[in-house]
């Protein structure tokens, strides 16, 4: 659907988020209803959300192979037909058994398969999902051969694609073209609060704060959690010339988050925080990694076996804490099923990173079935940053997408672990925006680790009072994740110590002095702080949601930009850099964002 141009944006949205919010009411009492999930999925393409739509028009779509036979074909036409009786006002009839009925939904489940196929090609071909867009353009003339929209929107596809590539290599019409390859397999959507998300809390009132504080003292006792005004950051660099350029006299445009800071002095190479998190995960297929924190196993013995579950086989556990963790907080919903993940596991190199989020979500998943909550209710996600965008900007698309990731994968987990995707509480949780939210979460705070062997990303976490510290090039503090001497309890825990002597991090003639004071913020680091600042600022600005504007950066590249061309012509011959070893990049310190392909 296209958005009424002679309307006004704002009357726009306040005429279809009610029509939204009654359609979905309908899809609690009605949940097999296909109609109104294709109907829900115009007023999200309408409120410009083609990926909310394409997940309604998908499940629509898997809700159409159920009427000749699937587990669902009953409630499935007895929505249909009951969908006819209420147009047509002829009130509640027995007859949905007929040769007539039957031929009448066989027919309708035919035809909204095909609106489903339109709406999934054109939605995702909006989120710049081009290839499963032209995917489901060619499933759809497959079954509906002769059917003009498809056919202009499968050949649009392949036409601007074209045109693209042809520009950018005059010779690429001589060689043939691969859709399922060279089509474009991501784009990006809105990352934002969404209007109807009132699960959303106020991270800086009071009360979270203060809960913040009581978790944060679990795992430190010489910091605390405090409110802070930081730079806007874009990746726009017209943006940031912007704010470089202002006078003093002018405001810098600022965003609220939250810190941590010092409540006592704290010396050099003092630990500031431990904290342990059930939110770890990683894609090996099989491997010696525990369960419930991802951490290396320790080596058994017939005398000291690893704990494990008694009803599953081959999960383990490096301690009896561990174990009792996941015993409360998530193994419940997943114990005794089989691969019920297996498509995050294993993944190839391109797909390593997304395969992490995925399983983020999937433990996510387990964890509010276990604790029968709502997703964004658990604590370990309620108060996470996902760098959303100010209302007034929500129309900036920041947040990756891709039919796999974000809508197939999340459906099968779900039907994998035994829940009814279309029920209503199924739905109510883990709803397209549920899910899109959570990554957008996940994409913003979590950590990943490198497996040198396979060189990609194979264990991601993350670790909701760790994340808070805010980021800087210069930072006072430096992170270990699971250091080999911790504790039991705090196995593949992440932790923030004080610099200090040897770790303080110089640019020119400047550093930061040792240890933090009472009272100063606590700086960590999301990029590997040894490469120079226009690789890191590439590094971090999908954790920071834009280009980085730390002391150092700013310093740095006004050295640079003031660099003149004698400096080359003053270099000696041969390779000037034979001398230099550059230091490897900390891989096991980068967030998972920084490892998107």
């Amino acid at each position: 659907m296209l958005c009424d141009s002679a309307m006004g944006e704002g009357e726009q949205k306040k005429r279809l988020l009610p029509l939204r919010a009654t359609s979905t009411a309908k899809l609690l009492v009605q949940p097999y209803n296909l109609r109104e999930y294709l109907q829900r999925a115009g007023y999200q393409e309408e409120l410009g959300y083609p990926d909310l739509a394409a997940g309604d028009a998908y499940r629509a779509l898997l809700l159409t192979d159920e009427v000749e036979f699937g587990e669902f074909q009953e409630p499935v036409r007895k929505s249909l037909w009951s969908n006819r009786n209420e147009r047509d006002n002829i009130g509640t009839r027995n007859d949905e058994a007929s040769n007539e009925a039957r031929a009448w939904v066989k027919a309708t489940a035919k035809n909204s398969a095909t609106e489903a196929y339109i709406i999934l090609t054109r939605a995702l071909a909006a989120c710049g999902d081009l290839r499963n867009a032209f995917d489901f353009a060619k499933r759809g003339l497959k079954a509906t051969p002769r059917e003009n929209t498809l056919q202009k929107l499968h050949d649009h596809i392949l036409e601007s694609r074209g045109e693209k590539n042809l520009g950018e290599d005059v010779t690429w019409h001589q060689r043939v073209f691969e859709p399922k390859t060279e089509l474009p397999g991501n784009g990006y959507v809105r990352r934002e609060i969404y209007a109807w998300n009132d699960h959303e809390p106020d991270r800086y009132s009071e009360e979270s704060i203060e809960f913040l504080n009581e978790e944060i003292r679990k795992c430190s006792t010489n910091c605390e959690i405090l409110a802070v005004e930081l730079p806007l950051l874009k990746n726009d660099k017209e943006h940031v010339s912007k704010l470089q350029s202002r006078s003093k006299g002018s405001r810098t445009p600022m965003i609220r988050q939250l810190g941590i800071f010092a409540s006592q002095d704290i010396a050099p190479d003092e630990a500031i925080l431990l904290e342990p998190s059930i939110l770890a995960v990683n894609n090996r297929l099989s491997g010696s990694l525990c369960d419930a924190c991802s951490a290396p196993l320790p080596s058994i013995s017939s005398a000291s076996p690893l704990p494990t579950c008694a009803e599953c086989d081959d999960i383990y556990f490096c301690s009896e804490s561990c174990l009792e963790r996941a015993q409360q907080m998530y193994h419940p919903a997943i114990c005794g099923i089989e691969d019920f993940d297996i498509v995050a596991r294993d993944p190839s190199p391109a797909a390593a990173t997304d395969a992490l989020y995925v399983l983020l979500l999937t433990r996510v998943i387990a964890m509010a079935e276990t604790q029968d909550t709502h997703p964004l209710d658990l604590p370990q996600t309620k108060y996470l940053w996902g760098d959303f965008a100010p209302l007034a900007a929500s129309k900036e698309r920041k947040l990756p997408f891709n039919f796999q990731t974000n809508i197939a994968h999340p459906i099968h987990i779900l039907t994998q672990m035994g829940l009814d995707p279309f029920a209503p509480t199924t739905i109510n949780r883990y709803d397209t925006w549920v899910l899109n939210t959570l990554f957008a979460k996940f994409r913003g705070v979590a950590s990943a680790k490198m497996n040198p062997h396979i060189l990609r990303p194979d264990v991601a976490a993350v670790h909701p009072l760790w994340c808070m510290a805010n980021h800087s090039c210069a930072p006072n503090a430096r992170w270990e994740w699971g250091a080999e001497d911790s504790m039991e309890r705090q196995k593949g825990a992440m932790g923030l110590v004080a610099r200090g002597g040897q770790d303080i991090v110089q640019w020119g003639d400047k550093c930061r002095e040792g240890g933090i004071k009472k009272g100063e913020e606590v700086l960590n680091h999301y990029c590997d702080i040894a490469l120079d600042v226009k690789e890191r600022r590439e590094w971090a600005a999908g954790a920071l949601g834009g280009i980085c504007q730390c002391e150092r950066c700013i310093w740095e590249e006004t050295e640079e930009t003031g660099k003149d061309v004698k400096a080359e012509k003053d270099a000696p011959d041969g390779n000037a850099m034979d001398d230099f070893q550059k230091d490897e990049v900390r891989l096991d310190n980068l967030k998972i964002e920084d490892w998107e392909s």
